[in-house]
């Protein structure tokens, strides 16, 4: 996660990146640097990724980040499989439909915080996925 942070300011993050950190702490020196200097992300640089504006306000507190950081390290070497949906911090959004569509056995993955409906159980069905 690098870039400036969005709720202060000219001061700047760069974190994250675990034991990848030595081998790449010189080009994100560089990265940030050139950020700092140039008062926004190079670019030369496709930062998408990494940038830290992608994280909405909901996942700034330290409860999001406790949980959610917990179960993603604890998914880091799972095999991942294509319906695989977070199960920390869930529920940060809901459309006005949430309520009509969980009576309708929808089952729920998290999208970028919303809780969106991913298919339907037969009726008298808990819609879950076994695996």
């Amino acid at each position: 996660i690098i870039g400036e942070a969005p709720e202060l300011q000219n001061y700047y993050v760069a974190a994250g990146m675990n034991s990848i950190g030595i081998l790449t702490g010189g080009g994100v020196g560089k990265l940030l640097a050139e950020w700092i200097l140039g008062k926004q992300a190079p670019s030369d640089i496709d930062v998408t990724g990494i940038n830290i504006n992608r994280f909405h306000s909901y996942q700034r507190n330290p409860s999001y980040r406790e949980n959610r950081v917990g179960e993603t390290l604890g998914e880091t070497y799972k095999i991942h499989y294509p319906d695989h949906s977070p199960h920390t911090c869930r529920n940060a959004k809901q459309s006005v439909l949430h309520d009509r569509l969980k009576k309708q056995n929808a089952y729920f993955r998290d999208v970028s915080g919303w809780e969106s409906p991913a298919w339907y159980a037969p009726s008298g069905e808990e819609p879950r996925i076994h695996q």
